[in-house]
């Protein structure tokens, strides 16, 4: 189930309005979790989510470097599957 959630916020994070939706309902933090002990699919997800909050707003990227973001995505990018690489 967590893992189809992802999926839908993963196409949610593509707009705006999905973007302000997933930080102010409190998003992050538990996508920093997913991105730590999530399923490899889990995973992918909640990195390209976390990419397209960074990429379209700082405020989201600093919450998202507030939450501890970087060690697990560093251990993502050397043990995470070719996709999940490429988003981290």
């Amino acid at each position: 189930m967590v893992d189809k959630a992802v999926a839908l916020l993963a196409n949610l994070s593509t707009i705006a309005e999905g973007r302000l939706a997933i930080a102010r309902e409190g998003g992050i933090p538990l996508l920093v979790e997913i991105v730590e002990s999530g399923s490899r699919r889990g995973k992918e997800n909640a990195a390209s989510i976390l990419l397209q909050l960074c990429l379209h707003n700082s405020k989201y990227c600093t919450l998202v470097l507030q939450e501890g973001a970087v060690p697990p995505l560093v251990a993502l990018s050397q043990s995470g599957t070719p996709r999940a690489k490429e988003k981290v």
